[in-house]
């Protein structure tokens, strides 16, 4: 009888304890029941920071509580990834990250504190950003094909900005200095935004950059385009013809996506997932993207999964073959 008594105690208890775990986990159901922290691990300003104010605004409103964005930059996106590779798989703290952090940062480094595969959870991908090759009013040159010949004439003195060791805006120019054949010099800084100001303020004479931060100073006369890396050319900015119409066979833009840490119970990533694409796909939000430049995507968390997978090793052959050596 003390046995029986005994295994019922057991019993009883495991109950209360898988019991007390199961009320541990967060319930998708009354999911978020408090605010939401979103991460850019990028400086202020960012394109990214941009698109996804104009979501976040959306999934507060759809889902009731804050979505709060909160930039962290440093080490060219290497610590706020980090930071939510580490942060507790409960929907509450988020990543936005660009293609420039979690497929070409670990093909241009030799080390880097995260696993873009194993470390996170895939919700869905938000925006694709094209680039535009700009530089300072004072340059002389007046088109691509010119600022490759000055750069020509002049190997490693024409310098270049962008926003960190390892950044997009590197890659960007990277490979456009191998198709052109030409050298110029790196000056990195904490941020693209940053990086892109200095070429207003004429201590940087170039940069490959995200059209959504520069959009502006081009048109107020602060910069000048000198082509857009992508296969045509962009409403926003539809004066500026295309490097591959200039005879640059070049294309390069990013993408946006949103993130939570590996081992987030699937049901919320599937909430955030679908008022993400409802955000994407309502008008208003579409039209304010459309000022900015961005290219709407959005996708299901495995399509993302998929995507990321694939862009990896199209990062790591792309790098080779240019022959970029890993830091």
């Amino acid at each position: 009888m003390l046995l029986s008594l005994r295994s019922a105690c057991a019993g009883v208890m495991l109950l209360v304890g898988c019991a007390s775990e199961v009320m541990a986990q967060p319930s998708p159901a009354r999911y978020p029941s408090k605010p939401v922290r979103i991460v850019i691990p990028l400086g202020p300003g960012n394109s990214l920071e941009i698109a996804t104010r104009f979501v976040a605004e959306k999934l507060t409103s759809a889902l009731g509580q804050p979505f709060v964005i909160e930039a962290q930059p440093g080490a060219a996106g290497q610590i706020g990834t980090e930071r939510v590779a580490r942060a507790p798989a409960d929907g509450y703290t988020l990543l936005a990250a660009n293609d420039g952090i979690i497929t070409m940062l670990p093909n241009m480094k030799k080390q880097v504190p995260f696993d873009p595969v194993r470390d996170f959870s895939p919700i869905a991908q938000m925006i694709g950003i094209p680039f535009a090759l700009i530089v300072h009013p004072s340059v002389q040159a007046k088109s691509a094909q010119e600022l490759v010949q000055l750069a020509q004439a002049a190997p490693g003195k024409l310098e270049y900005s962008s926003g960190g060791m390892g950044s997009a805006q590197q890659l960007a120019m990277e490979l456009f200095m191998s198709v052109t054949g030409t050298t110029l010099v790196h000056v990195p800084y904490k941020g693209a935004p940053q990086a892109a100001m200095d070429v207003v303020a004429g201590q940087i004479p170039v940069a490959l950059a995200g059209v959504p931060i520069v959009a502006a100073l081009i048109k107020q006369g602060k910069l000048r385009a000198l082509g857009i890396a992508s296969d045509k050319r962009l409403p926003l900015l539809a004066d500026t013809p295309t490097l591959a119409e200039q005879g640059i066979p070049f294309r390069f833009a990013t993408w946006g996506g949103l993130f939570a840490p590996a081992g987030t119970p699937n049901d919320i990533v599937r909430v955030l997932n679908r008022e993400t694409l409802v955000a994407l796909n309502s008008a208003d939000v579409q039209a304010r993207m459309a000022e900015f430049g961005f290219e709407i995507y959005g996708n299901s968390p495995e399509q993302f999964s998929d995507v990321i997978k694939s862009e990896l090793l199209k990062m790591a052959a792309i790098i080779k073959r240019a022959g970029i050596e890993p830091q």
